[in-house]
């Protein structure tokens, strides 16, 4: 069965590849000394016109990775040009003997970090092959003890080999377990938000239904009572039921908001953007990307509605802002405002003082396979981001 490529995939292959781009430039230096110790091939410039070429690949490839996602198609691709470039190398500048055939290392270490174990061993027989026909071919390999020679280090580079295939099953089987823990992680989460929603749903709706209605009969009746027989407090009495009526609406709203189920969640941030702003005396910039409903659209809301109480309680800002951007892979949402600032650094002190908001929020997000980012200083206002796959 085909391995799914999802965002999530792409993002750690992007990120192993980065650092294979990194290693691989080192290479390119040793190469060049290593052109300028004695070798049978005394006609450098084609050596130096592959390594060019070399060198450029090398450093486009890295620009690549480090600019946009790749999936493991780029990875297999990039390790067939390394071998490549790797005998061209060697070929041009001694055959078996050249100082460039220690280059041949580096592919099945970092084919190891990359893909499963049978990947790594055909990448490690591709090495071992890619040296055996060079040398074979090559005129420095015609002369006495030559075949010993390249029997030995052939020897060597499949031994080398078959330790990164040992090394790559160990990671595998680790990166299984990571999996599985990090599924159960999800299938548990997916559970509590569940339940939580459902006793927010349930409380919501006793509460619309009996508080609210009772204290609206409790209502008319005083406004009964006032037409028949007015008096002062009567008209206090009205006018507080009718302030906790607005408050437990707010709360009801807070608890489950209906409007996420029916209107979506472009609809369901307005609702909470306008709430929060005109309590907090707020001016509001809303840029909501449309869209139809994503698996993770409780998620989001959870977390927008955390960081916006944040920005009305604590920042003392003057303006908010919230972005929703949905891609073919991902919904970001953005929190910003521009007040007061956090000390990051003081994060798990606030954690320990019970301030847990931020990072049950970020927990949450992580396990469902997102990403949370907040970038502040003091005085210098707060912007979160969070990340989660469509």
């Amino acid at each position: 069965m085909a391995t799914q490529v999802t965002p999530l995939t792409r993002q750690a292959v992007s990120e192993t590849e980065r650092l294979v781009a990194w290693v691989r430039l080192p290479a390119i230096g040793l190469l060049l000394l290593a052109r300028t110790l004695p070798h049978p091939n005394p006609d450098p410039y084609d050596f130096y016109v592959v390594l060019s070429v070399f060198a450029a690949w090398s450093v486009g490839s890295l620009a690549w990775v480090t600019w946009r996602r790749v999936d493991p198609r780029f990875a297999l691709a990039a390790t067939a040009l390394d071998v490549a470039f790797i005998t061209a190398l060697a070929g041009l500048s001694g055959g078996p003997y050249s100082n460039a055939r220690l280059a041949y290392f580096l592919i099945p270490v970092t084919v190891a970090f990359r893909f499963r174990p049978a990947v790594t061993a055909v990448a490690a027989s591709a090495t071992v092959v890619a040296y055996v026909v060079q040398g074979a071919f090559h005129p420095a390999g015609k002369g006495n003890d030559a075949e010993l020679f390249i029997t030995t280090y052939a020897g060597y580079l499949a031994w080398v080999g078959a330790g990164c295939v040992l090394l790559s099953a160990l990671l595998a089987r680790r990166t299984e377990a990571v999996e599985t823990l990090a599924e159960s992680r999800s299938r548990l989460l997916a559970d509590a938000l569940s339940a939580e929603q459902r006793e927010r749903k349930a409380l919501a709706e006793g509460l619309h239904d009996h508080a609210v209605q009772n204290l609206l009969s409790a209502l008319h009746e005083l406004d009964e009572a006032a037409e028949a027989t007015p008096h002062p407090a009567l008209g206090r009495a009205e006018t507080a039921v009718r302030d906790t009526v607005g408050e437990l609406r707010d709360a009801i709203f807070e608890l489950h908001p209906y409007v996420l189920d029916e209107a979506g969640l472009g609809a369901a941030l307005r609702s909470v953007a306008e709430r929060a702003a005109s309590r907090g005396g707020l001016e509001l910039r809303l840029d909501l990307q449309p869209g139809g409903a994503g698996r993770h659209d409780q998620l989001l809301f959870s977390a927008a509605r955390e960081l916006v109480a944040n920005v009305v309680r604590h920042a003392g800002a003057r303006r908010l802002e919230i972005d929703l951007v949905r891609t073919d892979e991902e919904v970001v949402l953005v929190v910003a405002d521009d007040g007061s600032g956090l000390d990051l650094s003081r994060l798990a002190e606030r954690l320990a003082g019970g301030h847990i908001g931020l990072a049950s929020q970020r927990v949450r997000i992580e396990a469902a396979g997102g990403r949370m980012t907040v970038v502040s200083r003091p005085g210098a206002g707060t912007r979160a981001e969070v990340r989660l796959p469509r």
